[in-house]
């Protein structure tokens, strides 16, 4: 007998089958063992079928997220006994379109920590060097990857890009600047081909003509396939209705009186989510704020963001590389993550690695690894903690290491529009530096606030179902209206170079010199017109189904703005060098033949521009510092963007992410804003939520009854069940939708290989528990000699079942489940404390009690959400 005991126990270790959610092969017959309890009553031999038609938010798809069972079937908490222990229950892997359990994380976090320092000796020593070196090895690994990436996409987009005039005769992997190296821009370079001379045009008609379909021909064939890459990787997601303007307690009854077969199922949209459209940066955000968001830094997406970036940059669409490389460094530290189970088992640890690879992103799109850590910072980051800025700083440097070894453009620098000033500003330019902060800001205030507009047209117009058609329409349009312009047509980095350089014999930066003071009027008029289509076509073009950015869009708006002022100063201190002030230009001009550099224009409103879009200022200053190589204009910078900042929050309140992330109804809660409250704590509350007695008898019937009574309300990702004693007056813990979810469905496949014959009626009264203390438990409970279930009598808790006859908890006892600490908030307290609590601990719901601990009610994180979005619109208003 000792020998057969043995041996099962070895089968069972071998089958893995101790990790919450893995299930071992069920025999193909089985029997039930009724064991009476204390009164001698033969206890129901109640199961579920997997058959079972009356639980239609566990057997069938039609929410979404309510399946048979959770996609991811490992254990999600590995330390069960010390989590129990804690108090704080277990957790499943979350789902999509839900939000993390911030302090179950740190709680899981602390469980993990101590009993790593409890190891003693060598080898705890060891250990613990092992799991400090993990987070280093994370974001080295992170930095070195996202170079890789930016490193290839770089050289392909920039082959890509001047494959629309032409190619290199000698290398067709070069492009003109590799094929043409040595040259200066007024040479002759007969190595590289246009395509007028391709097709042997001779008059300038027929060339301009050729060159001009050239364009608009491969301008199409590259965004129709980012364009399809993006529609292939779509993915289908229930429609999630946005928070309502106004706050009303719903009444839905504890326990509908229905019965399960009649219950007619409610037909929910469902939407098509383009994942790899866009910059990225809003859902980044909000993943950094708990949200989750399955898929969205995948394998498979991080694959399409990566090339079609390269064929929507290099068509000649207004977009930019720059914020999608925030999105695809994210992406590679998601996937890195994988490698440890202390990262990818705890997701506030996750988050930390996801906010340093943010830095390494901004470090490779802009080569400024200071301003990337700082980006992360004020923009990105939602939890910040002096060890995420130390990571954040390691993984930008190594990043911006490794693309300067690397050197995609064969300069020595890590982006294009590196440039380098050394002369110093007069005082008098102040004053037009701060004119070109207003100008700027306002510029790109508009720009974003009317994008935001056209998204809301596409999001609710028929051009939401034709994506592909709407980026070839604006592939089009593109062309034509930008062809004409010589700087319109230009490539978004070369422009941006050429705007910040300053001019010289050997450089006219694109004809963007004048070398004449007559000829300044000209490219006033070439550069404001090409201020105007870039404005318009970034307004459309911005969000459509292609991979891109505005950050580049941005640059080029505020650079335009700055090089016009600065051409027109240049204007004003060469035709009037007597006049005050202009007289401190004397020496300049005798020296240098010029008073001030339209290119520090250009710089100081690209800062500007950038912060009317995005409303960043401090990481956007460093940025430019690190961009330019120099201090020297370090106020002139300072004083453009903090104007800048000014004029745009008197235009619009929030910046493009923020904008976008309610165009999308993400349940953000931005810790930035502050409110001027109108309502209190009850009146948010939520009295009639559906609860669980635990001094009744819950049956699985009943469960899913109440989970379909919270996925009516709409939350069927964060919702929850606060668990109710003496009668419903106290509180006595919190149950999570989707744990009691996945507590239901291990019965359910536990039972999908052993049918048994039983009526509806039983099916529908297995009993529930959801505290280990209770006196009167039927628990389902497998043995060791043979994997099935019994009945275990009476009197029998899962804190007294012999654990060497019984290898985990029964199952259905869903006090591991449990939280028996939740969150709760006195009836009296303040709503400012109600905001911390959600803020600052990342709440989704706080119960609301009373002072002697009675149970009133429950506010959840989309109530608040609700309420918030009310006091914004009334503040607009």
């Amino acid at each position: 007998m000792t020998s057969e005991r043995s041996s099962l126990l070895e089968r069972r270790r071998q089958s893995n089958y101790n990790s919450l959610g893995d299930f071992p092969e069920l025999p193909s017959t089985g029997d039930i063992r009724r064991i009476n309890n204390s009164n001698n009553i033969s206890a129901p031999a109640t199961l579920l079928s997997p058959g079972y038609p009356s639980t239609p938010s566990i057997r069938d798809d039609r929410h979404g997220r309510f399946k048979l069972f959770n996609k991811r079937l490992g254990s999600y908490d590995e330390d069960r006994q010390g989590l129990i222990k804690e108090n704080t229950g277990l957790r499943v892997w979350y789902e999509s379109y839900s939000t993390i359990d911030w302090i179950h994380e740190i709680i899981k976090e602390g469980v993990r920590t101590r009993k790593l320092r409890e190891a003693p000796g060598w080898r705890g020593r060891w250990e613990k060097a092992i799991d400090a070196s993990q987070a280093w090895i994370l974001v080295i690994m992170t930095g070195v990857v996202v170079a890789l990436i930016a490193w290839f996409i770089d050289v392909v987009q920039e082959w890509m890009s001047d494959l629309k005039s032409g190619y290199c005769t000698t290398n067709w992997r070069y492009n003109s600047n590799f094929c043409c190296w040595g040259k200066e821009e007024h040479e002759s370079c007969p190595e590289w081909r246009t395509w007028p001379e391709v097709f042997d045009t001779k008059t300038e008609s027929g060339s301009y003509h050729i060159s001009m379909l050239m364009y608009t021909v491969l301008g199409l064939l590259m965004s129709l396939i980012a364009s399809l890459m993006v529609v292939w990787s779509a993915e289908k997601v229930v429609a999630r209705a946005p928070p309502s303007k106004t706050i009303s307690k719903p009444s839905t009854p504890v326990v509908s009186s229905r019965k399960l077969e009649d219950h007619k199922q409610p037909k929910l949209q469902t939407k098509t989510a383009y994942y790899s459209a866009g910059s990225g940066i809003p859902e980044v955000k909000v993943i950094l704020a708990g949200f989750v968001i399955k898929g969205f830094l995948g394998i498979k997406n991080l694959f399409v963001k990566s090339i079609g970036m390269i064929f929507s940059t290099s068509s000649g669409l207004n977009c930019g590389k720059e914020g999608p490389f925030v999105h695809f460094a994210c992406s590679v530290a998601n996937i890195l993550c994988r490698l440890f189970d202390k990262y990818n088992k705890n997701e506030s640890k996750r988050r930390e690695v996801l906010s340093a690879s943010a830095a390494a992103g901004v470090a490779v799109a802009f080569g400024a690894p200071i301003g990337g850590v700082l980006f992360s910072l004020e923009e990105v980051s939602y939890y910040f903690p002096i060890k995420t800025m130390i990571r954040s700083y390691c993984c930008a440097m190594m990043a911006a290491v490794v693309l300067k070894i690397m050197d995609p453009f064969g300069t020595g620098k890590i982006v294009l529009f590196q440039v380098r000033y050394d002369k110093e500003y007069h005082l008098f330019e102040l004053l037009p530096f701060l004119l070109t902060g207003v100008f700027a800001g306002c510029f790109g205030a508009f720009t974003s606030y009317y994008n935001i507009k056209y998204q809301h047209i596409r999001k609710n117009t028929f051009i939401k179902k034709y994506p592909v058609t709407e980026v070839l329409a604006i592939m089009i349009v593109t062309a034509v209206v930008s062809y004409w312009n010589p700087f319109a047509r230009m490539g978004l980095n070369e422009f941006v170079a050429n705007l910040f350089s300053e001019c010289s014999e050997k450089d006219n930066n694109g004809g963007l010199c004048a070398d004449d003071v007559s000829e300044i009027p000209r490219l006033l008029y070439l550069l404001l017109t090409t201020l105007v289509i870039k404005m318009c076509l970034t307004m459309v073009t911005f969000g459509c189904r292609v991979p891109g950015g505005i950050f580049l869009p941005g640059l080029i708006i505020g650079a335009c703005t700055g090089r016009v002022i600065g051409l027109i100063m240049q204007y004003l201190t060469v035709t009037y060098p007597t006049a005050w002030p202009f007289t401190a230009c004397a020496e300049d001009i005798a020296a240098r033949g010029e008073c001030v550099i339209p290119g520090v224009y250009a710089m100081v409103g690209a800062a500007a521009s950038l912060t009317g879009v995005t409303r960043t200022t401090v990481s956007l200053v460093v940025i430019m510092f690190e961009l330019t190589y120099s201090l020297t204009y370090a106020v002139p910078i300072m004083i453009a963007v903090m104007v800048a900042k000014w004029v745009s929050d008197a235009m619009f309140i929030e910046g493009i992410y923020d904008l976008l992330i309610d165009l999308q109804t993400y349940p953000y809660l931005d810790a930035r804003r502050e409110y001027v409250h109108t309502l209190t704590i009850q009146d948010l509350t939520e009295h009639n939520h559906a609860t669980i007695d635990i001094d009744k008898l819950n049956t699985v019937g009943k469960l899913c009854e109440k989970l379909e009574d919270i996925a009516a309300m709409g939350y069927s990702e964060d919702g929850g069940f606060p668990i109710l004693s003496n009668e419903g007056k106290y509180l006595e813990g919190y149950i999570a939708s989707s744990e009691l979810l996945h507590a239901l469905n291990l019965l359910c496949r536990y039972f999908d290989n052993n049918p048994y014959p039983m009526t509806e009626q039983e099916r529908n009264n297995v009993p529930c528990y959801f505290r280990r203390s209770d006196q009167d438990n039927s628990l389902l409970l497998e043995t060791e000699e043979n994997p099935i279930l019994c009945l275990i009598p009476s009197n029998t808790t899962a804190d007294t079942v012999d654990t060497e006859n019984h290898s985990r908890p029964p199952l259905n006892d869903f006090s591991i489940y449990v939280d028996q600490a939740p969150l709760t908030i006195n009836l009296n307290a303040s709503m400012e404390l109600l905001m911390e609590m959600f803020v600052k601990l990342g709440a989704r719901y706080v119960c609301l009690t009373k002072t002697n601990g009675q149970y009133l009610g429950i506010i959840h994180k989309r109530t608040l959400l609700a309420y918030l979005k009310t006091l914004e619109e009334g503040a607009e208003e």
